[in-house]
C-alpha cells in the first residue's frame, strides 16, 4: 500500500462503499477541502446528499465505475474481490486503506485523537461541541450519528481535526496525533490483538507518539491507563471523578441522575464552577471531564462551554430514548461489553426508579470470541434489571465457537442473577412479550451492536 504522508498529492479519490458511515464522513470531508471525489455504493438512495455536495456516485460496483483517480480507498468490509478493487490493482492506482485517507487528511491539520476501549464516541463529541462553543471551528469525524453534526463528521475551517481513533484493527497507530485523550483501556478486540498484552503494547504506541508540546490527557481512574502512564515518559495531563490526588482536573459534588448529570470541575484544586451534562452515567461525567480537561488546554473558555454540555443529549444508540408503543420508554445502547452494559444499565436503572417502574434488559451479544472471552461477566454487568432477555449472538463475520451461543449464555447469567432470565431470538415474539408485560412506568434497556436495532422499531412503529 502507498504511504499516506501529508507530501502525497491527492487531487481525486474513487471511495468504494462510499455511503457507510466512515466512508461518507470522508467523502465530505473531501469535497469540501476541493479533492474530486467518486464512488460506489449498493445502496443507491443514501447517495443523493453526496451527489448534491458535487461526488459521482455510482449504484452497484463495476469496474466501468473507476476514472483515474489519485487513490482508491476501501474499508474493511469490502472484499478483495469486488470488481473496482480488482481494476484498480490491474492499472496500478494505489489502494489506500479508509484509515490511510483519515490519516492522510489529518495531516493537514492539528489533530485531536480520542483513544479508548470505552467512550470514544461520545468524547469525540464532547470535545467537538466544546471548541465550537468557544468559537472554534474544528473538522470532527466521529463514529456514530450526532444530532447536532447531522450525521457523523464535521466540516471544519479552523487549524484543529477531531477524530475518533480506532483500536479494533491497529488503524489508530497510523494516524498523525498531536494532542489525544486515552478514556480506558480493557481487554477488547483480542480477536486481531491475540493478546492482551499485544493490545497495550498498541496503546503505549499510540501514546508515545505524542509529540512533547501536544497535550495527551489520560483517566488516572483506569487501572489500564494508570499502567500505561508509569511507563510513558512525556508529560501527561490526568483527570478523574475519583479524587485521585495525583489528577489536575477533577469532577466532584457529582449529581447522578436517571437522564442527565451535574458536577463541579476541578483544575489543580481550583473550583471553576458547576457543570450540567444532559446525559447520564459516571462514565460520562468521566468522559465529560477528559474533553473538558483537553478542550480547556485548547484554548476553550470555561464559561463559553458549560450550555454545550447541558445542551447534549447523546450521540445516536448511546442511550437514546424512544417511547414504545404502549408508553413504555424503550432506550437503544450500543454497548456490547460487559463494561459497557455495566455502566448503561446502572444508568437505565436510576431512570426507572426515578419513573417507579422496572428495568427489562434485551441483549444481543456481539461476536463468539467477545462472547467467549468475557463469558463470566454478562451476569454481573446487568445486576440491576428486573428481567433479562437474550438473543442469539450477532456474529459480525465471525465463525461460531462450539459451546459459545446465546442459549447457554442466558443460562449462565440466569444462575448469576435472581431475576426472570430467559433466551428469545425471535424479534416478534419479543416485541409482543415486551408490549404486553411493561406500562408506562417501565422501561426497556436494548444492548447490542448488531441486528437488534430491528426491535426498536418494532416496538416504536406502528404495523402497517
Amino acid at each position: 500500500m502507498t504511504a499516506t504522508a501529508a507530501s502525497v498529492e491527492v487531487k481525486s479519490a474513487h471511495l468504494v462503499g462510499i455511503c457507510g458511515s466512515g466512508m461518507k464522513a470522508l467523502a465530505q470531508a473531501l469535497l469540501a477541502i476541493g479533492v474530486e471525489v467518486s464512488g460506489s455504493d449498493s445502496d443507491g438512495e443514501k447517495a443523493e446528499a453526496l451527489r448534491k455536495k458535487g461526488a459521482t456516485v455510482y449504484t452497484g460496483h463495476a469496474a466501468e465505475n473507476l476514472a483515474n483517480p489519485d487513490v482508491l480507498v476501501y474499508s474493511t468490509a469490502i472484499s478483495e474481490a469486488n470488481p473496482e478493487i480488482r481494476s484498480a490493482r490491474e492499472r496500478g492506482i494505489p489502494l489506500w486503506h479508509r484509515s490511510q485517507m483519515l490519516a492522510w487528511f489529518l495531516a493537514r491539520y492539528e489533530s485531536v485523537l480520542i483513544a479508548g476501549t470505552h467512550g470514544k464516541t461520545t468524547t469525540t463529541t464532547l470535545v467537538t461541541l466544546l471548541l465550537q462553543a468557544s468559537g472554534m471551528n474544528p473538522w470532527s469525524f466521529v463514529g456514530g450519528h450526532v444530532p447536532e453534526f447531522h450525521g457523523n463528521s464535521l466540516i471544519g475551517g479552523d487549524r484543529l481535526a477531531v477524530a475518533e481513533a480506532d483500536e479494533s484493527d491497529g488503524s489508530f497507530l497510523g494516524l498523525p496525533r498531536q494532542h489525544a485523550i486515552i478514556t480506558n483501556i480493557e481487554d477488547e478486540h483480542l480477536n486481531y490483538w491475540q493478546t492482551s498484552e499485544r493490545m497495550f503494547a498498541g496503546f503505549e504506541e499510540f501514546a508515545r507518539a505524542i509529540p512533547a508540546e501536544g497535550h495527551l490527557v489520560c483517566s488516572a481512574d483506569d487501572p489500564g491507563v494508570a499502567r500505561l502512564v508509569q511507563r510513558l515518559t512525556q508529560p501527561v495531563t490526568l483527570y478523574s471523578t475519583k479524587g485521585n490526588e495525583h489528577a489536575r482536573w477533577q469532577a466532584r459534588e457529582i449529581e447522578l441522575r436517571g437522564s442527565s448529570s451535574a458536577f463541579d470541575l476541578y483544575d489543580r484544586g481550583t473550583r471553576l464552577g458547576r457543570v450540567e451534562l444532559g446525559i447520564p452515567g459516571i462514565h460520562n461525567v468521566a468522559n465529560a471531564t477528559g474533553s473538558l480537561a483537553l478542550a480547556l488546554q485548547l484554548g476553550a473558555d470555561f464559561s463559553r462551554v458549560q450550555g454545550a454540555l447541558a445542551n447534549f443529549h447523546g450521540v445516536d444508540r448511546r442511550f437514546t430514548k424512544k417511547d414504545a408503543l404502549n408508553g413504555c420508554l424503550v432506550i437503544d445502547d450500543y454497548g456490547h461489553h460487559p463494561t459497557e452494559m455495566r455502566v448503561t444499565v446502572e444508568a437505565a436503572r436510576r431512570l426507572a426508579d426515578e419513573r417507579g417502574g422496572r428495568l427489562l434488559c434485551v441483549i444481543q451479544p456481539h461476536r463468539y470470541s467477545r462472547t467467549s472471552s468475557f463469558f463470566g461477566d454478562f451476569g454481573r454487568a446487568l445486576k440491576g434489571a428486573d428481567e433479562i432477555f437474550v438473543m442469539e449472538i450477532y456474529a459480525a463475520g465471525e465463525e461460531p465457537i462450539d459451546g459459545v451461543n446465546g442459549q447457554y449464555l442466558a443460562q449462565l447469567i440466569g444462575t448469576q442473577n435472581t431475576v426472570p432470565t430467559q433466551f428469545n431470538n425471535d424479534f416478534e415474539a419479543l416485541k409482543k412479550s415486551l408490549l404486553k408485560s411493561t406500562n408506562h412506568r417501565d422501561i426497556v434497556l436494548l444492548l447490542g451492536a448488531g441486528s437488534i436495532t430491528k426491535l426498536v422499531t418494532l416496538l416504536t412503529t406502528p404495523a402497517g
